[in-house]
């Protein structure tokens, strides 16, 4: 099968790594061709795994098409079977270019952003006319896609859940300790891990201001911020909101990590903040490392974590809710534990990587049959 991956995002975050994942693992038994922006932050990971790559940059992107036409000549140049598409904006671009191209191959569009409003008019169902098969991350966003893309487009909706892979290698007790050590943190130190782009909608500032609330009680709670930056100056905007509530000594911030289920198993909890998140991939990769995980009650967090059963959920926005549940992980190991176990079983199973990316290879497959 020969697969074109297009995505011309320039950002470097759960969606353009995703895209990133799924043609290294195409590669294997494919041959595959992404394209992509000359600036994009994804150009040196493509590299490093072999990818071959192609530039497109489209100058007027809801009708793009001058690069349609270049797009639609590496279509029949490259014979492609299938184009697997991410990012929305580059709808107008695929759909043009297969309209234009004489090898008409089929477009999966693997949806991971919540669609907001009626795409049922005639400009949305002339792009969606081209589109083979959806592929929505939760079935929360699944049936979001069939409301919002009407009869016709949206009967071309599926769920395909983001796979996981379990970590490297389990990090050792005494690895764990001198790791903690190194951070300035002691072995028996209450850790909650925060992964993700440091932004408002992201929660950062809940975790601090959950924090701070449990010193009030005389509960100390630690955490490790991972991420990068959205804006510059945000993160100092954190550390200053530390700092204003006496807890910087609590708060350890790191920027983005490659492997960020190295940094997980030093924490007790894992903690997704986010006030709506699609998915929530940091999640299930907690989870795979037996690590007990807390996530906002919105968008498809409900669907990784079964309250109370695989995971604890809180109200999103609410920082009292949000310490009540972290509280309760801190003062009881033995449901930490409990937690921890029945996520990982459900995480080994519902969201693992190699029948991920088997399904998506079948489904690809299959739109070519037709």
């Amino acid at each position: 099968m020969k697969v074109i991956s297009l995505c011309l995002s320039e950002s470097l975050g759960g969606l353009e790594l995703y895209a990133l994942r799924s043609t290294v693992q195409l590669s294997k038994n494919n041959d595959v061709l992404f394209i992509t922006s000359a600036d994009a932050m994804l150009n040196e990971r493509l590299q490093q795994n072999n990818i071959s790559i192609r530039h497109l940059k489209p100058s007027f992107r809801p009708l793009p098409i001058i690069s349609a036409h270049k797009l639609a000549h590496i279509i029949d140049e490259f014979n492609a079977d299938v184009i697997h598409m991410h990012w929305g904006k580059d709808l107008p671009l695929v759909s043009l270019s297969i309209k234009i191209s004489k090898k008409k191959p089929a477009m999966v569009y693997t949806r991971q952003m919540q669609i907001t409003r009626m795409k049922t008019d005639f400009y949305h169902r002339f792009l969606y006319k081209e589109m083979s098969l959806m592929l929505a991350i939760t079935h929360q966003l699944r049936d979001c896609c069939t409301q919002m893309l009407g009869d016709g487009a949206g009967n071309h909706v599926e769920t395909l859940y983001y796979g996981v892979a379990e970590p490297d290698q389990p990090v050792t007790p005494q690895e764990i300790a001198d790791r903690r050590g190194q951070l300035g943190l002691d072995k028996n130190d209450f850790v909650v891990g925060l992964f993700g782009r440091l932004e408002d909608q992201k929660g950062q500032h809940l975790l601090i201001k959950a924090i701070a609330q449990a010193k009030q009680k005389n509960i100390n709670l630690n955490a490790i911020i991972v991420g990068h930056e959205m804006e510059t100056g945000y993160r100092n905007e954190l550390k200053q909101l530390a700092q204003d509530y006496d807890i910087s000594q609590h708060i350890i911030f790191m920027d983005f990590v490659e492997k960020p289920q190295e940094i997980m198993q030093l924490c007790d909890c894992v903690l997704l903040a986010t006030y709506m998140e699609t998915f929530g991939l940091v999640l299930p990769e907690a989870m795979r490392c037996s690590i007990a995980v807390i996530g906002s009650n919105a968008g498809g967090v409900p669907e990784i974590i079964d309250h109370d059963e695989t995971g604890l959920l809180f109200e999103p926005k609410n920082v009292d809710d949000l310490e009540k549940q972290i509280t309760l992980l801190f003062k009881d190991k033995e449901k930490r534990q409990q937690l921890a176990i029945a996520g990982k079983q459900k995480a080994d199973t519902v969201f693992n990587n190699e029948q991920h990316f088997e399904k998506l290879q079948m489904l690809l497959e299959k739109q070519i049959k037709h």
